[in-house]
C-alpha cells in the first residue's frame, strides 16, 4: 500500500517528516527519485542515476504515523527543483530489509529552504514602519482652519466669472459656427462610404482566406508537424546520451498516443532508460501514460520484456497516481482493490 507522505513548515531549512501508513520501525533509511528524469538524491542540491539510500534519524512511530524533523540536505534540495517537479520517497526498515514502502511527497507552502532566514525583517523595524505612516496619514488629514476662507473668494470668483465672460462674448461667433457645419457634414458622408466599402472588402478577403485554409491548408500542414515530431522523438535517432534525446523529443512537445508510442518503440528496442524515464516523467500529471505504467508491473497484464518486471507494490503506486489525476477510472479502482487484497 502506498504511503502518504507530507513535509509541513517548521523553520527556513528545516520541515516535518510525516508518512501516514507506514507499519514498520522508526529506524529508517529513505531513497529519494524525481520524476523530471528518474534521478536520485545524493547529497545537498546532488542528483545522479545511481541509488542512494540516506539514513534518518531521532524519528517516532505512532499509530502507524513515521514523524520527525528533516534538515537543509533534503529540504533545500527539494524546493530548489521548482515546484513542476514530483518527488517519490521509498521508505526502508533498517531492523526489516524486506520492509518497504513508497510514496509521492506533497510539500505544503509553508515549507522554505535555509537561504529564507537571510530576508527575514526584525519586526520592531515594521512597526515603526507602520507608526510613521499612520502619523503621516493623520497630519495629512488634520484640517487647517487659518486658510479656510480662500476657497469660498474662489467660489465667489467663480461665481461672478461666468457672467463677465458672458458679457465679453462676441454674438457674429454663434453665427459663423452655424455657416460652416454644412461642408464637414459632406466630407463625413463621403469618408463614411469609403470606410463602409474598405470593411467589406477586409470581410470578403477574410472568408476567401478561411475558404482557402480549410481546403488546401488544413491537410497538408498536421502532415509537415506530425513529420518534425517523428524525427526528433524516433527512438532509432537516439544516440548513447539517452537524457539529451528525451529533452529533445519533449521539447517538441507531443501529445499522449505520441508518447505512448515512443515508450513502445524504446521498449522493443531494449532502450529501457529512455522508455523508464519516460514513464517517469510523464505519470504524474498524465493519468492515461500513469495507468499503462502500473500495467507494466501488474501480473494481469505484464507481457515478457527486458524494461520491466512484476512487482505489485510499484503496481499499487502508479494505480494510485492514476486516480488522482482520473478519480473516476473505474479500471485503476479495480486493479487497486484486487491488489491490495
Amino acid at each position: 500500500m502506498a504511503l502518504r507522505i507530507e513535509l509541513e513548515g517548521y523553520k527556513p531549512g528545516i520541515a516535518k517528516f510525516l508518512a501516514q501508513k507506514w507499519s514498520g520501525s522508526a529506524d529508517i533509511d529513505i531513497l529519494i527519485q524525481r520524476n523530471q528524469d528518474g534521478y536520485y538524491l545524493l547529497g545537498l542540491n546532488q542528483w545522479g542515476p545511481e541509488k542512494h539510500w540516506h539514513t534518518l534519524t531521532n524519528l517516532s512511530v505512532d499509530n502507524e504515523q513515521l514523524s520527525g524533523l528533516v534538515e537543509e540536505w533534503l529540504v533545500d534540495s527539494l524546493i530548489i527543483q521548482g515546484t513542476q517537479v514530483r518527488f517519490l520517497i521509498e521508505i526502508r526498515d533498517r531492523q526489516n530489509d524486506n520492509n518497504k514502502d513508497r510514496g509521492v511527497v506533497n510539500i505544503a507552502d509553508n515549507v522554505f529552504p535555509s537561504a529564507a532566514l537571510n530576508t527575514e525583517t526584525v519586526p520592531d523595524e515594521i512597526e515603526q514602519n507602520r507608526s510613521q505612516l499612520a502619523q503621516e496619514a493623520a497630519n495629512l488629514n488634520t484640517p487647517d482652519d487659518s486658510k479656510s476662507p480662500e476657497p469660498e473668494e474662489a467660489t465667489i470668483e467663480a461665481e461672478n466669472q461666468p457672467e463677465i465672460d458672458r458679457e465679453a462674448a462676441p454674438e457674429p461667433a454663434i453665427v459663423q459656427e452655424v455657416v460652416s457645419t454644412p461642408e464637414p457634414t459632406k466630407s463625413k458622408s463621403k469618408l463614411g462610404t469609403f470606410i463602409l466599402i474598405l470593411i467589406i472588402l477586409l470581410i470578403l478577403a477574410g472568408i476567401g482566406g478561411a475558404v482557402w485554409y480549410f481546403l488546401f491548408s488544413k491537410d497538408n500542414n498536421p502532415l509537415i508537424a506530425t513529420t518534425q515530431t517523428n524525427s526528433q522523438c524516433n527512438v532509432s535517432n537516439a544516440t548513447s546520451d539517452d537524457l539529451s534525446f528525451i529533452q529533445q523529443c519533449l521539447q517538441s512537445k507531443p501529445d499522449t498516443d505520441a508518447l505512448i508510442e515512443v515508450i513502445n518503440q524504446a521498449k522493443q528496442a531494449n532502450k529501457c532508460d529512455i522508455a523508464q524515464r519516460l514513464y517517469a516523467n510523464q505519470s504524474m500529471l498524465n493519468a492515461k501514460i500513469a495507468l499503462l505504467y502500473a500495467k507494466e508491473y501488474d501480473e494481469k497484464f505484464y507481457q515478457d520484456n527486458r524494461c520491466f518486471k512484476v512487482d505489485k507494490g510499484t503496481a499499487i503506486y502508479w494505480y494510485e497516481t492514476s486516480l488522482n489525476n482520473d478519480p473516476n477510472n473505474a479500471l485503476a479502482k479495480e486493479r487497486l482493490v484486487e491488489l491490495q487484497k
